[in-house]
């Protein structure tokens, strides 16, 4: 039975498209499959890594469209994504932090209250705490925009593909302000940026995502979404670090 490619339409017979290499059959995204992924591709760098990247710059909805529809052979798995570019990104951040010797402004403190000690554990460990915050903001995506269109895990891939962007675009920006401008990364300044950086990454991939897709109440729903996702954000930056304290103290 003939079958139709679904990344670069080639019509052919068999497992593998030889055209392209992609499989003949692609499963709906799911849990399984997800981790699937990552068990196979958590140790290297996919071929289409650097296409991934500048794709979900330039226009993040038709590249997450192409992959929950089952063109994935050109783009680097989610959470190998994710995690290389979160890699990438505290190994170039600690270099620029020692290279040049910053230290955090709440440092130069004895004795900090609360609130500053968990400032201080936040800039220290800011990767720690995004994670919770991109599992909680694919929730309120799947929730008020995506939902019946897409499941959950896609979701939640897509997610994890606009993480890893994220952590590129500081990437760039630590490269930028750390090294070239000799700013100090570690300062409060800095932190909003990477906030407001954040915030309006997650506005771009999700109006280029969902102006695709004919749902309802478009910019009521986008800009409730959005709200939602920062004020959940913006909690669970400043609580969560707090109850960290709390329960194990500044270590």
């Amino acid at each position: 039975m003939s079958i139709t490619c679904l990344n670069c339409q080639q019509i052919f017979e068999g497992n593998y498209c030889p055209n392209c290499g992609q499989k003949a059959i692609t499963h709906r995204l799911n849990a399984a499959a997800l981790l699937e992924e990552t068990l196979h591709f958590f140790t290297h760098i996919h071929k289409g890594f650097l296409f991934t990247s500048w794709n979900y710059i330039v226009h993040p909805g038709i590249s997450a469209i192409h992959f929950i529809n089952g063109k994935r052979i050109i783009y680097q798995p989610p959470v190998s994504y994710f995690l290389i570019w979160t890699g990438l990104y505290i190994l170039l951040h600690n270099t620029i932090i020692h290279y040049f010797h910053y230290t955090l402004a709440g440092e130069v403190v004895t004795h900090l209250d609360m609130t500053g000690q968990a400032n201080v554990l936040l800039q220290k460990h800011f990767s720690l705490f995004l994670i919770p915050t991109v599992f909680i903001s694919s929730y309120l995506v799947y929730i008020i925009l995506a939902k019946p269109i897409y499941n959950f895990t896609e979701i939640l891939a897509i997610s994890l593909f606009g993480g890893g962007t994220y952590f590129m675009i500081t990437f760039v920006s630590d490269l930028i302000l750390g090294y070239v401008l000799k700013v100090n990364v570690l300062s409060p300044p800095v932190f909003i940026w990477q906030a407001v950086l954040s915030s309006g990454y997650f506005l771009w991939l999700s109006f280029d995502l969902f102006k695709r897709v004919d749902i309802r109440y478009f910019w009521l729903r986008l800009i409730s979404n959005s709200l939602l996702v920062a004020l959940s954000g913006w909690i669970i930056m400043f609580y969560l670090p707090v109850a960290w304290l709390y329960l194990f103290g500044n270590k």
